[in-house]
C-alpha cells in the first residue's frame, strides 16, 4: 500500500511559512513608525534611533517587536533583540535576534521559532537562521513537527532549504526523526507552489507483506526541473520480486499541450509485473484534446484502457468524436470498445442539422456488435418543432441485459411534428404526430406506420393540508400499412397522505390499457395495472416504513420490505431489514444489525438470515476495543457460514503516539501485513486492503442489493 495522497508534514509547513510576501523596502512615500515602553534616545548627527522595552516598528504591513532597538536610518538598518517577534498577515515568527534592512528589504532572524496554523491543525517550526530579500528566503537547520510538547515526540529536520516567492521551495538533506532516532533520509525536495501538490510530494516509505511479493517498502521522491518538467521517483523493494522502480513526469510543452507518463515495473521478477500511463490535453480557440491511456500488468490487475475524445466548437459549429477501449479478462465484461461522433450545425435561426454515429461492441461469454447512425433536421418555430430523422438505432438493452425482443430499427425517414402546448388553459396538454417507414430486425418487419400522442403533463392537486395528489397520463395511437393498428391509454396517480404527526402514507397507481396490435417488437405495449403502497412511521429516535407492490394484471404481490430503525439510548442502535412474500405468506429473508458505542469501545453486528432454509447466509463483525490507555484493536470481517470461509477479515492494532499513530494491520483473507506510522495532524490514507467481496452491511445507506430486500 503506497501512499500517494498523504500531505508530508514539512511541505504543510512551507506552504504556510514560505509564502508569505517578502517584507517590503522602504521607500520615500511610506513612513516608518518606531515606538518603545521605557527609554529611547536620537542621535542628529549620526542619525541612530536607541530604545529599550517592548519595542514595535511598523512599516507597510510589517511589525517587528523586540526589547532592544538600534535603527540607523542614515543607513536604513535596523536591528532588534530580546524575544524578537515578526509579524505579518496574521503570522508571527519569534527568534533571538533580527538585522533588516529597510532599503533593500534584505535581512537574517536567527534561533527562530513559529506556531503556524494550517488547515488540519498546528505546525510548530524552528531554525537556526532565515536570511531573506525581496527575491527569495533560505533558512539553515530547519525542523518541523505537529507534536506540541517541548521534547516533540518526531520531528523533520532539514540542514538547507531555499525559497523563491511565487516558485518553488528547494529542500535539502531531509531526515525524519523519531525522538532521537534518525528513521528516513531525503536528499533534495522540491516543493512548486502554487500548483496542485497531489503530484509533486513525497512520501514516508511504507512497510508491509502482501502473500505474492512477500515484505516489502515503497518510497518516493520527487524531482523538479522547472515548472513545465517535474514529476516523482518511485523506489519499491520486494523480498519475492525484487527491485521495482518507476517514474511520473509531468511536462507542459506551451503550444502543444501539457500532461503526464507514467512508468513502473518489476524488471527483476521471473514473471514482468508492469504499469504504464500516458494523459495528454490540449486547447485551442476552437476545440480540445483529451486522452487518458493506461495499461497494468501486475499479480493485482491485468487491465488495459483508453479514453480519447475531441471537443470542437467553432462559431455555430459544435462537434464531438470520441474513442474508448478496456480490456479486463478477468472481470464479467472483458472488453468493450466505444467510438462515435455527434456534430450539429444551425442552418438558420429556426433550422439546425444534426448528425451522430456511433459504434460499441462488447464481450462478455459472448460477443455483441452495435452500429448507431443518425441525420436530422431540427425545425424550431415558437411551440413547434418539426424533425425529419433518417436513423438505424440499436436496441441500448443488447450491452446491458442482452434482452432480444428486437435487435436494431432504421427510420428510412421519419418525421416527427410535436407541438409543446395545444392552447387549453385549464389543461397542460402537448402531443405529437409522426409518419415514418422502418424496418426491424431480426423480425425483418417493413412497415410504414402513423403515431400520435396526446399527454398531460404532470399536475398536482392539493385539497388540504397535508394531502396531495399529482396525476398525468398520454393517449397513444398507430396504424401501420398491413391494415393493423394499436392504441394505448396510460395513466398515473400518486397520493400522499399524512395520518398524522408521525405517520404517512403513499400510493401510486399506473394503469395501461392497449388495443389492437403491432407487426413491430420496438412499440409493443403490454397490459399494465399495478398500486404500489408505503407506509412510513417517524418519531423521535424510532422510525420504520413498510412498502409493497400489487400487479393486478399477474395478480401477484411484490415482496413486501420492511425496515425499522431504534436507537433506545445514546450506546445502542437497533436495525431491522425484512422482506416478506405476501404470495405465500412466508419470510424469505431477515437482516438485524445492532451497534454499541460507549467511549472507545465500538461494536457492530449483523446478521443475513433465510428463514424457508433456516439457514444463516452471513455474518458481519466490526469492533473497536481499546486496551490501556494508548493501544487499540480492531477487527471488520464478513463470514458465510455455509462456505464457513471469509470473505473479509482485517485486524488492525494501533497505538496513540500522542501526535502520531503506529498501526499494524492483517488482512488474513488477502494474505496482507503493513506497518504504518501516520501523523495525525495530515491526511494520509487508511491503513489496509479491502479483500474481495468486502462491502459491509454497515458501509452503504442504501442496503438493498446486499441484503437482497427490493423496494
Amino acid at each position: 500500500m503506497q501512499l500517494g495522497k498523504g500531505a508530508p508534514l514539512l511541505v504543510a509547513a512551507l506552504i504556510v511559512v514560505l509564502i508569505w510576501p517578502a517584507p517590503p523596502a522602504f521607500s520615500a512615500e511610506q513612513g516608518v513608525r518606531i515606538a518603545a515602553s521605557k527609554t529611547g534616545s536620537y542621535d542628529l548627527e549620526s542619525q541612530v534611533f536607541t530604545a529599550e522595552g517592548d519595542v514595535e516598528v511598523h512599516v507597510d504591513g510589517l511589525m517587528l517587536l523586540g526589547s532592544v532597538l538600534r535603527a540607523d536610518l542614515a543607513e536604513g538598518l535596523v536591528t532588534l533583540e530580546g524575544d524578537v517577534r515578526l509579524i505579518q498577515d496574521g503570522q508571527e515568527i519569534r527568534g533571538a535576534f533580527l538585522v533588516y534592512n529597510l532599503n533593500t528589504g534584505e535581512g537574517s532572524f536567527e534561533e527562530v521559532r513559529a506556531e503556524l496554523a494550517v488547515p488540519d491543525g498546528t505546525v510548530y517550526a524552528s531554525g537556526r537562521l532565515i536570511l531573506f530579500d525581496q527575491e527569495q528566503y533560505s533558512i539553515a537547520q530547519a525542523a518541523f513537527t505537529t507534536c506540541d510538547l517541548e521534547q516533540s515526540h518526531y520531528r523533520l529536520v532539514t540542514k538547507e532549504m531555499e525559497f523563491i516567492p511565487g516558485d518553488k521551495a528547494i529542500i535539502r538533506h531531509v531526515v525524519y526523526y523519531e525522538g532521537q532516532i534518525p528513521l528516513f533520509y531525503w536528499p533534495y525536495l522540491v516543493v512548486p507552489l502554487g500548483r496542485d501538490l497531489e503530484d509533486l510530494l513525497v512520501s514516508l516509505p511504507v512497510v508491509g507483506y502482501g502473500d505474492y511479493e512477500g515484505y516489502f517498502i515503497k518510497s518516493a521522491f520527487n524531482y523538479f526541473f522547472t515548472e513545465n518538467s517535474y514529476g516523482n521517483l518511485y523506489v519499491d523493494l520486494y523480498t519475492r520480486l525484487g527491485l521495482g522502480a518507476g517514474v511520473k513526469h509531468h511536462y507542459k510543452l506551451q503550444e502543444l499541450g501539457q500532461g503526464h507518463l507514467y512508468l513502473w515495473g518489476v524488471p527483476t521478477a521471473a514473471e514482468k509485473h508492469y504499469k504504464a500511463a500516458w494523459e495528454h490535453s490540449l486547447t485551442k480557440d476552437s476545440w480540445t484534446f483529451a486522452t487518458k491511456n493506461s495499461v497494468e500488468k501486475t499479480w493485482l490487475k491485468d487491465e488495459i484502457s483508453s479514453d480519447t475524445a475531441l471537443h470542437v466548437s467553432a462559431g455555430d459549429l459544435k462537434g464531438k468524436l470520441w474513442l474508448t477501449y478496456k480490456k479486463n479478462p478477468q472481470a464479467t465484461t472483458k472488453e468493450e470498445t466505444s467510438a462515435g461522433m455527434q456534430w450539429s450545425k444551425p442552418l438558420g435561426d429556426r433550422l439546425t442539422l444534426n448528425v451522430e454515429g456511433s459504434y460499441a461492441q462488447k464481450r462478455t461469454t459472448e460477443e455483441v456488435r452495435l452500429m448507431n447512425y443518425l441525420l436530422a433536421a431540427v425545425y424550431n418555430q415558437g411551440k413547434h418543432r418539426l424533425t425529419l430523422t433518417m436513423e438505424q438505432q440499436f436496441n441500448p438493452d443488447l450491452l446491458d441485459t442482452g434482452t432480444k425482443d428486437w435487435r436494431s430499427l432504421q427510420r428510412r425517414p421519419e418525421l416527427k411534428w410535436e407541438i409543446g402546448d395545444l392552447g387549453l388553459n385549464s389543461l397542460p396538454l402537448q402531443g405529437q404526430l409522426v409518419l415514418g417507414h422502418y424496418e426491424e430486425t431480426p423480425s425483418m418487419v417493413i412497415q410504414s406506420r402513423g403515431y400520435g400522442q396526446v399527454a398531460l403533463r404532470a399536475r398536482t392537486w392539493r385539497p388540504r393540508a397535508g394531502t396531495s395528489l399529482t396525476y398525468q397520463g398520454d393517449l397513444n395511437g398507430a396504424v401501420y400499412s398491413d391494415g393493423s393498428s394499436q392504441a394505448w391509454l396510460y395513466g398515473r396517480v400518486s397520493l400522499n397522505q399524512n395520518l398524522g404527526k408521525h405517520l404517512s402514507f403513499s400510493s401510486t397507481y399506473r394503469r395501461r390499457d392497449v388495443w389492437g396490435s403491432t407487426p413491430f417488437k420496438f412499440d409493443a405495449q403490454g397490459k399494465l395495472e399495478d398500486l404500489s403502497l408505503r407506509l412510513s412511521y417517524s418519531r423521535g429516535n424510532a422510525r420504520g416504513y413498510a412498502s409493497t407492490v400489487y400487479d393486478f394484471v399477474n395478480k401477484r404481490f411484490s415482496t413486501l420490505t420492511l425496515n425499522a430503525y431504534l436507537k433506545p439510548s445514546e450506546r445502542w442502535t437497533l436495525d431491522l431489514y425484512a422482506s416478506y412474500d405476501l404470495n405465500t405468506r412466508s419470510w424469505t429473508r431477515l437482516v438485524p444489525m445492532a451497534e454499541y458505542k460507549h467511549d472507545q469501545f465500538s461494536l457492530k453486528l449483523g446478521l443475513r438470515y433465510r428463514p424457508p432454509s433456516r439457514e444463516l447466509e452471513r455474518v458481519d463483525l466490526r469492533f473497536s476495543l481499546p486496551v490501556g490507555s494508548a493501544w487499540k484493536v480492531s477487527y471488520d470481517s464478513i463470514y458465510a457460514p455455509a462456505a464457513q470461509q471469509f470473505t473479509k477479515g482485517q485486524i488492525t492494532i494501533s497505538r496513540d503516539l500522542h501526535c502520531r499513530q503506529l498501526g499494524f494491520s492483517y488482512d488474513h483473507v488477502a494474505g496482507r501485513f503493513a506497518v504504518q506510522l501516520t501523523i495525525n495532524a495530515f491526511p494520509t490514507l487508511p491503513i489496509g486492503w479491502d479483500s474481495q467481496g468486502g462491502l459491509s452491511l454497515f458501509d452503504l445507506e442504501d442496503v438493498a442489493d446486499i441484503i437482497d430486500v427490493k423496494e
